[in-house]
């Protein structure tokens, strides 16, 4: 199962990096526009916005499947390894449940959008769909979460927290 989270969260990045090179050639082309001819893309700072929001969602498993989220150790720099190992798994377990929270009321607003028929204000793309896109990565980025916790627990003889 584990293979499989990190298979998933790995592609998860790989859309979220696509879906970042498109919108750095969107500007790229928006701000040409803008300079060469003084015609920006219409409704391009929109695009940025959503598309942006969106793959910061699917970064999300992968930033906790290498445990890249800021770590303050300042008080337990110096503590043995069990207890790093237990404080690992009951951050891991917070992240986890957080991230599912966020999942929910992303799927939540989702939902609510869409019966709202809300759309934005100059392309009129429906606002429910980069929302739609958020809930896979908060959702995947909660079970790494749980994942982590169980593994960094210390009953684990190899003392990998990881």
């Amino acid at each position: 199962m584990r293979r499989g989270l990190d298979a998933l969260a790995t592609a998860l990045a790989l859309i979220g990096g696509a879906v970042l090179l498109g919108v750095a050639v969107l500007t790229v082309v928006s701000v040409a526009g803008r300079w060469l001819a003084n015609r920006p893309l219409t409704g391009d700072i929109e695009v940025v916005q959503l598309a942006v929001a969106a793959s910061i969602a699917l970064f999300l498993p992968y930033c906790q499947l290498r445990r890249s989220h800021l770590v303050v150790d300042f008080f337990t720099a110096r503590s043995s390894g069990p207890v790093l190992r237990r404080l690992d798994a009951a951050g891991s377990a917070v992240a986890g449940g957080l991230f599912f929270l966020l999942a929910w009321r992303a799927a939540v607003g989702v939902f609510d959008m869409r019966q709202a028929a809300e759309t934005t204000m100059v392309l009129g793309v429906p606002l429910w769909l980069p929302y739609a896109a958020m809930v896979p990565g908060l959702a995947l980025a909660g079970a790494m979460g749980v994942v982590q916790a169980f593994d960094a627990a210390p009953s684990d003889a190899t003392g990998d927290a990881g």
